[in-house]
């Protein structure tokens, strides 16, 4: 009976702040300039801390079409901003480019594959509209773009959890409020 009433309290205590975020991302990589596209997935464990995924893609550069990642974070929010850190698994499919570079010995596929922790920050710029830039940094790439919220699920929060002062003149209002 106590197992089910510590389950039942756990999962109570996560969604009293649950609230998930899905949204699309478009950003530019620096290090081979290409264009990446994406979806995320974040769940709002508190007003200040959520845990995520993400999946981006590089479908318009060089015809691989393989190239996609996959990134899970952690994030802190601070205000405007929200610092970001995670793991990053990064696949490179077969591009006609990197051949060229890749030493000539290999007689197998290549396709570049890895997970690097990375790090990064988000800022806010408008404090009515939902739009964030990002910067990515890890050894496998560093990526500046944007993301623009599709669709919340859960519940309203208050997250600078300032007090309602709205005091209507049915109620009843202590005299040092």
């Amino acid at each position: 009976m106590k197992k089910y009433l510590i389950l039942i309290l756990t999962i109570y205590s996560l969604n009293i702040y649950s609230q998930a975020h899905i949204g699309a991302m478009g950003g530019y990589n620096l290090d081979n300039d290409k264009t990446q596209v994406g979806l995320g997935l974040n769940y709002m464990l508190f007003p200040k801390i959520s845990i995520g995924a993400m999946a981006m893609i590089t479908p318009f550069e060089d015809g691989s079409g393989d190239d996609y990642m996959i990134m899970y974070n952690a994030k802190y929010k601070l205000g405007k901003f929200t610092l970001v850190g995670g793991l990053m698994d990064m696949k490179m499919g077969n591009s006609p480019n990197m051949n060229m570079d890749m030493n000539m010995n290999m007689n197998m596929d290549m396709n570049m594959d890895g997970t690097d922790p990375y790090f990064g920050i988000e800022y806010k710029p408008f404090k009515n509209k939902m739009l964030k830039v990002y910067y990515n940094h890890s050894d496998m790439m560093k990526s500046i773009g944007i993301m623009m919220p599709i669709l919340h699920i859960g519940k309203k929060m208050n997250h600078d959890m300032h007090m309602n002062h709205d005091m209507s003149k049915d109620q009843d209002c202590d005299p040092n409020c």
